[in-house]
This record gives structure tokens, C-alpha cells and sequence, in this order.
């Protein structure tokens, strides 16, 4: 199963979700009007025939009030999530690792997160920390895949080493591109309308049993009604006990299976299962996965281990036991786990076991089962995962950076410098006019017109890398600052009157990510590639042009990857007709498209690229930046059957 159909899947669960939710909706309702219906039996002596009571107002209300009180409270939980991960990374009062952080640990787990980010093409997550918490576990939130924040807990980056942690960082990063974040943050809202009625009810009792219960002024009927509210009190924590059931089962429903599927990923990304599996079985062994906070219930579902011990594990547990996560791993994991917890009596220190033999594939594949490449799948098969060269490739991108730049990119404000230098060095104007008309000190120019020359000299791969890893330290300027340096980058790739591929994927991506409602999913809108045929005969007639092909080539080029995409009629736009400022629109209008309608499109834009078995260096970056304004995380190319020039 794909990127895209780990989508289509996701949206499918949603309507799952939401056939639970009425469910349990239901069943609350009427767990309600029955403790309403006995406690007004009871108040009439046993004599109230049930037909009467479906026939009150009495009981027209209490659904409507019910009701009422699970819609506020999923409202209100989605009103405190509207920022998506961010928001949630501050409900839980986590630390924001920021990207000059100069701590081992917090270097270590931004050097781990940079690296995947790189190789899987999407922008490095925003990273924060639970301090208080000394168990192990980490989770993802936000509502896009180029949108996500990792949280982590302070037990994860104090007890696992680096390649365990990777693991642990690959395991989440699938969550990431299988569609798993976003429907997790929609189930925290949907849960909290199901649990409100507990909270309604202790609050009921609380009130009274505090302020009036003992009150000996009240009279009979006072203290009558105020019994009556205490019971009710009772009675709806009782019911909110229905709802907590409904909840967990609905999210080990969703989560579980899911778990064991980002375990695999996690091992393919890496290519070494002895990172997660060392992981947990630290968690089993000695260091636990339960957190302290009072969210943990609600973000069970989200977190790597379990963060709150359940009773029923088979029915209610979000996580399958983590002896079944190791046995899935393959090898000899299990035995391991319970060789170490015996000789350490349970606190064993796994940091140093290797990988068993038999261990190098997930469940009995082979690495040669379990890699996949560009060459074998086609561009839409690498959407979303990650495969052993990908992280090599980012490895040594990485270590290429000069440590200079990298100072830069954890700074806002020399990041800002970081990407002015990135569309001067891409323009074909003067560098010392385009430096000259930024609104910058003179000492700044300088340097923004010296990184612009040493960027340049380490050639175009790092182009997109070196913006990716600009975006969390831009994110950090407030807004008003993010839109008027937006503002200038726009001003200043249009000094010279002509728009380079480079430049508006530069220009893009970031206005893409920088703006106020970045963080925003999108809904789908388009079901048939007929609603967006002039954007997909734009779009590829632009690959067309930018692969250098002429005259008849063009068009058969074009012919070739539009048959199953355009209606007949549908021709090679000529180039005064692509103009590259059009594609804003195009692009907004195709990420709309349903998941599975994406793929084919990427395939038939890459198809087009490497027809010539050598792909441009502005080839690659059109297709990477169509891909992420898309919501489609694609790591970098590499050489395979075509060749990145």
C-alpha cells in the first residue's frame, strides 16, 4: 500500500470515525434519558408508564441538552487544536527545541530530525519536549504532512541512543505520510464531545456536595432538588464511564494495526530494526511508556508506547503488546528482551545489542523485499517512505553543509539571510544590485552577498535541502515579520522581470509554509481529472518545455504522458501559454484532487522529465515543488535508471 492509498484509506476511516461517534452519541443519549426516566419514576412513586416519558418534553430536552453538551465539548476541543500541532505541543506544556539549541540531546534529536526530513522531502517538524516526563514516547500532530510537530518526552532523549532514537523518529515520521496524524487530531476533538458528559457530571457534583449540600438553612424541597442534582451528578459520571468505554474501543479500532505497520516502516526507512526494537525494549524492560500527564488518555491513541495502562488489553488496548511489536520485528528480539529483563532483573541496558542475523527484514522479508526504489516503483511509489539510500543521501548532504551555514539556518533572522542568498545566487541579475535593494544593514548585505557565493559554490543539490532546513527558524518570526520578508523574496526574484523555476519553487514552498493559515488542511474538492484538465495540460506542458524537447518530440512527449490523464483534444500548450505565474492557481486547484488521483499525475510529470534518461537539475526541483505544494512528501532523486544532472 502507497502514500496514496494509505490516503484514500484515511479518508475512508474518517466516515469509519464518524459511524462510531453516532454510535456511541446513541448510546450516551440514551444511557441519559434512562437515569432521567428511572429518577422521575422514582419521584412519582414507580408510576410512570415509559410511553408517557418517550411523549414528554422532559424527555425531548434531555436529548437536545445531551446533545448539546457533546457537540460543545468536540467544539471546544477543536477550537483549542486549531493551530494543529502546535497547539496541542503547548496543551501539554512541552518545550519547543529550537533550531540553535546547543544541549546533546536537543542537537542530537534536531541532527536525527533533519536527516529524515531530508530524505523523505519534507520540512523539518517543529521538535518539542515534555520535560516532566521520564517514560519513553514521542508522537506527531498537525493536520499536513509538510505541517507536522514531533513531540517527544524527556525519558526519550535521555535513555535511547542515537540509532534507537532514530527508530523511534522513523516510526513517527510514518504516521506522518500514512494520513495517521491528521485523523488522530480530529479523533482527540470527536472523544472530548464523548467524555464531556462525565465532566459535566463531576462538575454537577462538586458544585453541589460543596456549596449547599450542608447548607442546614435549606429546606425540605431545596434539599430535595439539590439531591436530586447530586444523583444526576452520579449518575452522568457513571454514563461518562460509557463514553471512555466508546472512546478507547474506537481508537483501538483506529490505532492499533497501525502501530505495527509504522514499526515496519520504521525498519524499511532505516534499514536497521535494531534501533526500534532496542527502543522497546527499553520501554519493556525498565523504563515504561505511561505518561504523568492528565492528557494522556486523551492522546493515547497518538504516542509511540501506551500512555495510560488499560484493563481488557485484547478489546480496549491502542497498542498491540509489546512482546507481539518485537515478535513482529523478527529474529530473535522477543527471546533477547526476556534474556536481558533476567539477567538485569528487569532493568536491562540494550543499547549495545546488534541486530540478530535473521532480524534485517520486518516479519521474514528480505532487504531486497523490503527497499524500494525510485527506478522499480515510479515516482509515486517513493512518495511517503523512505528507503536505505534515501537516508545515506541525506547523511551526507548534511555533513556537506559548512558549519557556518548551519549556524545560519538555527537563527530566524540569518536564516532569513540564509534564503536571500538562495534567489540571489539563482538569479541572473547582479548579485551586489539585488544585495544593494534589501532592506538590510550594510553589514548584513555583506554577509547575505558572501553566503550567496558560498552556497553557489556548493552547487544546486542543497538548494531545496538548505530551504528546508530554513523553515523552522523562520517560523519562529512572528507574523508580521514572516509576511514582509515573504513580501521582500517576492520582490526580489522579480527584480529582473523573469521568474526562474528555481525561484518560484523557492517562493513558493515557503509562502506555502510561512503563512498565517499554513497549518490548515485542505479538503478535497476535484474526484475526476476532467474538473482539472486545463491545470493538468498546464502543468505538463510545462515539464514538457522545461525538459528541453522540441517540435514533434514535445508533442509525442506530451501525448505519451497525457493519454490516461486529458480528454481527447487536449494539446501541448505552447511556451508563451505557460507562463509560471499561472501555476499558483493550477497547483491550489490539484492538491485538491483526491489522493489516488494524485499518483498517476506525479508519474506522468516524472515520466516526461527522465524521458531523455537524464533528469535537470530545474526538471527535479519543478517536480519536488509540485509534489509538496500538492501534500506530497517526495525525497530527493537519485540515480537509478535515470540520472540527476
Amino acid at each position: 500500500m502507497n502514500f496514496f492509498q494509505h490516503q484514500e484509506r484515511a479518508r475512508r476511516r474518517t466516515w469509519l470515525l464518524a459511524s462510531y461517534f453516532v454510535l456511541a452519541i446513541l448510546a450516551i443519549v440514551s444511557a441519559v434519558s434512562l437515569c432521567l426516566y428511572l429518577a422521575a419514576m422514582w419521584m412519582r412513586g414507580g408510576h410512570y408508564p415509559l410511553s408517557e416519558w418517550l411523549q414528554s418534553p422532559a424527555m425531548l430536552w434531555s436529548v437536545i441538552i445531551t446533545l448539546l453538551i457533546v457537540l460543545v465539548g468536540s467544539a471546544r476541543k477543536a477550537w483549542q487544536l486549531r493551530g494543529g500541532g502546535v497547539a496541542l505541543a503547548e496543551l501539554l506544556g512541552a518545550r519547543e527545541v529550537l533550531p540553535d539549541a546547543t544541549s546533546r540531546e536537543d542537537r542530537q534529536l534536531r541532527n536525527v530530525t533533519e536527516e529524515m526530513s531530508i530524505a523523505s522531502g519534507i520540512p523539518v517538524p517543529r521538535t518539542f519536549v515534555m520535560e516532566h516526563e521520564q517514560a519513553i514516547n514521542a508522537l506527531v500532530a498537525g493536520y499536513r504532512p509538510t505541517e507536522a510537530v514531533l513531540i517527544v518526552t524527556r525519558g526519550t532523549l535521555d535513555a535511547l541512543s542515537r540509532e534507537e532514537l532514530q527508530g523511534v523518529i522513523a516510526h513517527e515520521f510514518s504516521h506522518i505520510f500514512n494520513a495517521d496524524m491528521r485523523l488522530n487530531m480530529r479523533l482527540i476533538a470527536l472523544l472530548a464531545g464523548i467524555l464531556a458528559i462525565g465532566k459535566v457530571g463531576e462538575l454537577l457534583l462538586h458544585a453541589n456536595t460543596r456549596t449547599r449540600f450542608f447548607n442546614r438553612r435549606s429546606g425540605r424541597n431545596e434539599a430535595a432538588g439539590i439531591a436530586f442534582l447530586i444523583i444526576l451528578g452520579l449518575a452522568m459520571m457513571v454514563i461518562g464511564y460509557i463514553g471512555l468505554f466508546f472512546g478507547r474501543l474506537i481508537k483501538a479500532a483506529i490505532s492499533r494495526q497501525r502501530e505495527l505497520l509504522a514499526d515496519a516502516s520504521s525498519v524499511q526507512f532505516t534499514r536497521n530494526p535494531a534501533g526500534i526494537a532496542n527502543a522497546l525494549i527499553k520501554i519493556r524492560n525498565q523504563y515504561g511508556s505511561h505518561l504523568l500527564s492528565s492528557h494522556g488518555e486523551d492522546m493515547s491513541h497518538m504516542c509511540f508506547g501506551a500512555t495510560v495502562p488499560f484493563h481488557l488489553q485484547h478489546l480496549l488496548a491502542t497498542h498491540p503488546p509489546l512482546d507481539h511489536r518485537l515478535k513482529a520485528l523478527g529474529g530473535d528480539w522477543l527471546a533477547r528482551a526476556r534474556v536481558r529483563q533476567r539477567q538485569n532483573g528487569g532493568t536491562a541496558d540494550s543499547s549495545g545489542m546488534a541486530a540478530p542475523e535473521q532480524a534485517m527484514g520486518f516479519a521474514g522479508n528480505s532487504p531486497a523485499q523490503l527497499a524500494t526504489s525510485v527506478a522499480a516503483l515510479g515516482i509515486s511509489g517513493s512518495i511517503g517512505t523512505v528507503a536505505q539510500a534515501h537516508m545515506g543521501y541525506a547523511q551526507s548532504l548534511h555533513q556537506s553543509i559548512p558549519e557556518e551555514i548551519k549556524q545560519n539556518l538555527r537563527q530566524p533572522e540569518s536564516a532569513r539571510w540564509v534564503v536571500l542568498a538562495l534567489a540571489i545566487g539563482a538569479s541572473r541579475s547582479n548579485p551586489e544590485q539585488l544585495t544593494a535593494s534589501l532592506s538590510l544593514t550594510d553589514l548584513e548585505k555583506q554577509v547575505v552577498q558572501q553566503l550567496a557565493v558560498q552556497i553557489s559554490a556548493l552547487g544546486t543539490r542543497l538548494r531545496l535541502p538548505l530551504t528546508d532546513l530554513a523553515i523552522p527558524a523562520l517560523k519562529q518570526l512572528p507574523d508580521a515579520q514572516r509576511n514582509a520578508f515573504l513580501e521582500e523574496l517576492e520582490n526580489l526574484v522579480r527584480a529582473d522581470k523573469r521568474l526562474t523555476l528555481f525561484e518560484f519553487v523557492l517562493t513558493r514552498i515557503l509562502a506555502d509554509h510561512l503563512r498565517t493559515n499554513a497549518g490548515r488542511s485542505a479538503a478535497i474538492r476535484f474526484r475526476q481529472y476532467s474538473a482539472v484538465a486545463a491545470q493538468i495540460q498546464l502543468v505538463l506542458s510545462l515539464m514538457v518545455h522545461a525538459s528541453g524537447a522540441k517540435d514533434e518530440q514535445a508533442r509525442q512527449l506530451f501525448h505519451g504522458a497525457s493519454g490516461a490523464l486529458l480528454p481527447a483534444g487536449r494539446t501541448l500548450l505552447g511556451k508563451e501559454k505557460c507562463r509560471i505565474e499561472l501555476l499558483d492557481q493550477a497547483l491550489t486547484d490539484l492538491r485538491d484532487l483526491t489522493p489516488l488521483l494524485k499518483g498517476p499525475l506525479l508519474d506522468g510529470l516524472a515520466d516526461v522529465a527522465r524521458a531523455d534518461g537524464m533528469i535537470q537539475v530545474q526538471e527535479a526541483e519543478l517536480l519536488r515543488g509540485i509534489a509538496t505544494l500538492m501534500d506530497c512528501p517526495m525525497p530527493p532523486l537519485l540515480q537509478g535508471s535515470s540520472k540527476v544532472a
